[in-house]
């Protein structure tokens, strides 16, 4: 059976006019069989809390991992590890510095959350998930922009974020971190060692085998070799089946030797104009395509079948993950 876990949220009737951290209404993660594009609900957040603004929480499951039996599943402001398949709640945690989280992921002997809101990446006690460690995700002090005695969870946005860093990954032995508006990936424990994507803004960063695959948000695939650091192939997903349209904001990457399964979140206006440039040369098209899941042979360069997610319940898109 061709099963993924899948995360993300859905967006309010009125997003377009509400601003940036009000737009999403409630998280969800749900279980896609592939084959017959069948969903099931697994987990889900509709209510805001303590943890949340007060007034229009943006409530969105972010990018999660499946390790060891367990799942580690973030909201913006919240960190979860549940036992999987089970879905039993082992463990949570939120703290005042979680703003914007987008991934949060198991990393040698901690779990890092990346507080893309604060542009830091935290490190957590695997047991006690209280903090060991703060990354600037530009080697800055984590607190020169920010203070430690605000609750950020109650601040909407607090954009223009100076890197945005969004999905962390593990690297011979070492943390690295992708950081969409440098368009690269960096280690977060020597800032010179460094992979420069450029292209497009950056998402993902999946270790497998000898690559690390990234996603950029105009739709491609970058495989960066791991060894040299350095960019070695480019699948533009536009040249295959692109048919002349914005395929969506890509977000969201599963590789299986040579089948990846890609996310594409319908576009939406943003007032964060610079995030969108590479749109300007759509004007004028339809640019209006679903959110959903397609998959590749990006070996053949060619389309094996999509799934699109219901309008409503899964508008964002954030992670693929094999159940």
């Amino acid at each position: 059976m061709d099963k993924l876990l899948v995360t993300g949220g859905t967006q309010r009737p009125d997003a377009a006019r509400l601003g940036e951290g009000r737009r999403y209404s409630s998280a969800h993660l749900i279980m896609l069989d592939f084959e017959s594009g069948s969903l099931r609900e697994l987990k889900s957040v509709t209510e805001g809390n303590e943890n949340y603004p007060d007034v229009l929480p943006n409530i969105t499951f972010t990018s999660c991992t499946l390790e060891g039996g367990k799942l580690y599943l973030c909201t913006e402001t919240e960190v979860f590890v549940y036992r999987y398949p089970e879905m039993e709640l082992l463990n949570s945690a939120s703290y005042g510095f979680f703003q914007n989280c987008h991934h949060v992921a198991p990393v040698g002997g901690y779990i890092a959350v990346v507080s893309t809101g604060l542009d830091l990446i935290v490190f957590l006690d695997r047991e006690t998930l209280q903090p060991v460690r703060f990354f600037n995700s530009l080697g800055m002090d984590p607190w020169h922009r920010f203070s430690p005695d605000v609750d950020y969870r109650k601040v909407h946005s607090t954009k223009p974020h100076e890197s945005h860093p969004n999905f962390v990954f593990f690297l011979d032995g070492e943390p690295w971190v992708t950081r969409f508006n440098q368009k690269d990936a960096v280690c977060l424990t020597d800032m010179s060692q460094r992979i420069d994507i450029g292209l497009e803004r950056v998402h993902d960063g999946h270790v497998v085998a000898d690559c690390i695959y990234f996603t950029t948000v105009d739709g491609r695939i970058v495989c960066a070799d791991g060894a040299s650091r350095r960019v070695k192939t480019v699948y533009d997903l536009n040249e295959i089946g692109g048919e002349g349209v914005p395929l969506g904001w890509c977000r969201g990457l599963l590789i299986e030797g040579n089948v990846a399964y890609v996310g594409f979140t319908r576009i939406r206006q943003t007032v964060v104009k610079e995030n969108v440039k590479w749109l300007l040369s759509y004007i004028g098209r339809k640019n209006n395509l679903p959110s959903r899941i397609v998959k590749y042979d990006l070996a053949a360069r060619r389309i094996l079948g999509e799934v699109e997610m219901p309008r409503g319940k899964l508008d964002a898109i954030y992670s693929i993950v094999r159940a």
